[in-house]
């Protein structure tokens, strides 16, 4: 007795894509923001939580939302290869 495959709508599939690609890039971000905290403090350097740090945290949670819309837009307009 086998089993059907039934593909998924290129929309659900589309938001499954975008929501693994979220929560791969927020691991990322979380990773980047405390290597960008943990490496000066164990450097001796004095470290405050500066406007460059936030700017720095800010770019890499910008580069998660736009790889996000990327995957789902690129998912709508672009069928996987079967």
């Amino acid at each position: 007795m086998g089993t059907t495959y039934v593909p998924a709508s290129a929309s659900a599939d589309a938001r499954n894509r975008a929501f693994r690609t979220f929560v791969q890039g927020l691991g990322t971000d979380v990773i980047g923001a405390t290597a960008l905290a943990v490496v000066p403090a164990l450097s001796g350097s004095d470290f405050a939580w500066s406007g460059q740090y936030w700017t720095a945290v800010g770019l890499l949670a910008a580069k998660t939302a736009i790889l996000t819309v990327v995957s789902y837009v690129a998912r709508k307009t672009v069928p996987p290869a079967v």
